[in-house]
């Protein structure tokens, strides 16, 4: 298994941040990774999500939720190529000082294409994520 964990600081309120985090109708308006999710925030809730790492075509999959506070952490697990490789993929929420949160996003892989996944893919999910915290800080500052 390998963790892959990316953070930003947001100059907002966690639940300025839930709320972009969880209208996934916005997503392909500001979201460059996430292009795109259908369904419903809430534990056990079924996803469809279109997710883009860098300049590769998107990916389509089904997600469950696997965690789900409000305001707190929200979270889905999905599996790929036959159940080889599987996403477990979360983002948590927590407040700082001064109205501020610590967005952090992370995704850990297993199975047994994990490592060759990781070797060849590891630096272009990282930048994928780290362009998703960017946007999300840009899109929730500016309300």
């Amino acid at each position: 298994m390998t963790t892959i964990r990316t953070e930003i600081v947001i100059d907002a309120l966690p639940e300025q941040v839930w709320a972009a985090l969880t209208g996934f109708g916005s997503y392909g308006a500001w979201n460059p990774c996430v292009r795109r999710i259908d369904g419903n925030a809430g534990v056990n809730q079924i996803l469809h999500i279109a997710i883009r790492f860098g300049w590769l075509p998107p990916i389509s999959f089904r997600a469950r939720i696997d965690c789900f506070s409000r305001d707190t952490i929200f979270g889905w697990r999905a599996s790929f190529l036959f159940g080889f490789l599987e996403g477990r993929h979360w983002f948590e929420l927590h407040p700082l000082d001064a109205g501020r949160t610590l967005f952090v996003h992370c995704e850990t892989f297993s199975g047994v294409l994990a490592s060759p996944f990781l070797a060849l893919m590891s630096g272009l999910v990282r930048q994928s994520y780290e362009a998703m915290n960017r946007a999300l800080e840009t899109i929730v500052e500016e309300k």
